[in-house]
């Protein structure tokens, strides 16, 4: 009877702990918080000084003493004291007026090695949770799609995050089979960022390529538009200017898409003959914000011979998943690693 009125009382939470921006869900308040994955810290004093948006900002234009942290990289914590830092200022306005201890749903990359999974489930504890479940990405992001993941037949997710890429195959409300990649959003960014020192002799800030990749690049061979930007010129260091064409990038955009088949293929030689046949059925679901790139879908069809889809909003895929199993908890939990 205790424990049933401590489960009232208390707050579950989920957390997508995304290698560039971190979402927040409380039961019953759906989407409450969503944060680029940075935290700012004076060296000298060791003193929090932003995170989130605020820290993003200060890359390239503070003080030395200054280091602008970010501590999930491919997918995984790298700096584990610094993420606990940065989901303590994240977590305040959601845990700060709770008596009780909460519980805790944190996404992970489901290549993601038992030891590195340890770690994040004592990083929830750490913050004071009284239970930490992690949940893979990719069967959160077949939830957060609205894919029947209890069905025998197998439903095939295309998660694309900034860190990691992952290709999973579900049935019976868990992944049976997953192939990663970690050239995911971040190696794009650097792939546009070699194209136009190649092509232009200008190196231009992860920040600019990656507001080309959301608005500029495409497969689209139609597509003609262009881009002014600023960057540095390689060989006199001086501010320069840039029109940027879709086609300059076109290539990046290729390579980054054949990477994305060749993914799925190799989860396909992996699985058994009868899921396979069900991805001809029932298609492949693309999530993560990778998913957005465009003419992505048209790309996939013909060199997968499968349908292809993109899920709305398919960079909050992950959190709507994890969303859904805290509102839905004792339902899902065989489908979660549970620590106790």
């Amino acid at each position: 009877m205790v424990l049933q009125r401590l489960d009232v009382l208390s707050k579950t939470v989920a957390v997508d702990l995304g290698t560039s921006t971190v979402r927040v869900w409380e039961r019953g308040k759906g989407l409450v918080a969503e944060h680029p994955h940075y935290l700012a810290v004076d060296t000298t004093s060791q003193k929090i000084l932003a995170f989130g948006k605020d820290a993003q900002e200060m890359l390239g234009r503070v003080a030395a003493n200054v280091k602008v942290f970010r501590p999930v990289q491919r997918g995984q914590v790298w700096d584990v004291a610094v993420e606990k830092a940065f989901l303590q200022a994240a977590l305040k306005d959601v845990l700060g007026k709770s008596f009780f201890s909460p519980t805790l749903l944190l996404s992970v990359p489901a290549t993601l090695s038992h030891a590195i999974e340890d770690e994040t489930v004592q990083l929830g504890y750490s913050l004071g949770a009284r239970e930490v479940l992690t949940a893979a990405a990719p069967l959160a992001a077949a939830i957060g799609a609205g894919m029947r993941v209890a069905d025998a037949s197998g439903g095939f997710i295309l998660q694309l995050g900034a860190g990691v890429n992952e290709a999973g195959v579900v049935s019976l409300g868990s992944l049976v089979g997953v192939e990663a990649s970690q050239q995911a959003g971040e190696y794009f960014e650097q792939l546009v960022i070699t194209a136009l020192k190649e092509s232009h002799r200008v190196s231009v800030s992860m920040e600019v390529a990656r507001m080309l990749i959301q608005t500029l690049v495409t497969l689209s061979e139609a597509s003609t538009g262009s881009v002014l930007v600023t960057g540095k010129h390689e060989k006199t260091a001086a501010p320069k200017e840039i029109q940027v064409s879709a086609e300059n990038l076109r290539q990046p955009a290729k390579q980054m898409a054949e990477g994305y088949v060749q993914l799925v293929k190799k989860l396909l030689t992996k699985i058994p003959t009868e899921l396979t046949v069900d991805i001809v059925d029932k298609g492949l679901l693309l999530a993560g914000g990778g998913a957005k790139l465009t003419g992505l879908e048209e790309y996939l069809v013909p060199k997968l011979g499968v349908p292809v889809s993109v899920v709305d909003e398919p960079e909050r895929a992950v959190i709507r998943g994890l969303g859904t199993i805290v509102d839905h908890l004792d339902e899902f939990r065989r489908s979660l690693s549970y620590q106790v």
